[in-house]
């Protein structure tokens, strides 16, 4: 479902990560852990092309990018590898004169010239299967920072999404409002839905990952399954990691 080869990205004088190859099958559950300014998030950002890679291939489905294409051709990749790819973000980034009900129908009517009427369908559908078919007139200002985040959830799923990336999805969030965010997620991978996911919650990754991958100094340091990785990590950087997830 998704290649990458040997990607690469700096920032002018900063390399963020560096000969990343990743392969992930259809249906499979990837989390992706490790200190923070490791690269995992910028790499989410390059498979769903919001940042440019400097080095390297991807494909998504049938979609390829490569560093190597000229710019229109770029640029027309990118479109087909989003078509494809749904992204939750750390911060909701919902549209704040928009009620619940109209951030999730806004991208089936404008970019997918879905009616109306079969839009609104849809959007209660997805608010009922993340809980908030009762919030849909609400508007953001309105709801708790969980809510936003699984409207945001029911937004990215409204494309139809061959693959789901989730982007820290609960770093903003309290404990409590991280939980209802997290059986959503934990819904969705009973699903069969492709996912790649960053997050820092070591005990969802072990619960839903079919394998974890870590980075650290941009670079996957090593993979396995959870039983494998948590219990007997082969790095020295891993077990440092977490240690330190489990004194804090």
């Amino acid at each position: 479902m998704i290649e990458v080869n040997n990607l690469g990205k700096s920032f002018q004088e900063l390399l963020v990560f560096q000969h990343i190859d990743l392969h992930i099958r259809p249906q499979e559950i990837v989390v992706l852990v490790g200190p923070s300014g490791s690269g995992k998030s910028t790499l989410l950002r390059c498979i769903n092309g919001l940042e440019e890679p400097s080095e390297g291939t991807i494909r998504v489905g049938d979609a390829v990018w490569k560093a190597s294409m000229d710019g229109q051709a770029k640029i027309q990749a990118v479109r087909n590898i989003r078509a494809l790819t749904g992204m939750v973000f750390q911060s909701f980034n919902l549209f704040p004169h928009m009620t619940a009900l109209e951030n999730v129908t806004m991208a089936p009517m404008t970019v997918k010239q879905m009616p109306k009427q079969q839009a609104v369908q849809l959007g209660e559908a997805l608010l009922s299967k993340v809980g908030l078919l009762e919030k849909k007139h609400e508007y953001p200002s309105r709801l708790s920072g969980g809510q936003q985040q699984r409207v945001a959830i029911a937004r990215s799923l409204a494309m139809e999404p061959q693959v789901m990336l989730f982007d820290e999805p609960t770093s903003a969030l309290d404990p409590e409002l991280t939980g209802e965010v997290l059986s959503v997620m934990k819904q969705l991978a009973t699903e069969g839905k492709t996912m790649i996911i960053v997050t820092h919650e070591m005990r969802f990754a072990r619960e839903v990952a079919d394998r974890i991958i870590f980075m650290s100094e941009g670079k996957i340091q090593e993979e396995g399954v959870p039983d494998q990785f948590f219990a007997d990590p082969k790095t020295e950087r891993a077990r440092k990691f977490l240690r330190q997830i489990e004194n804090r």
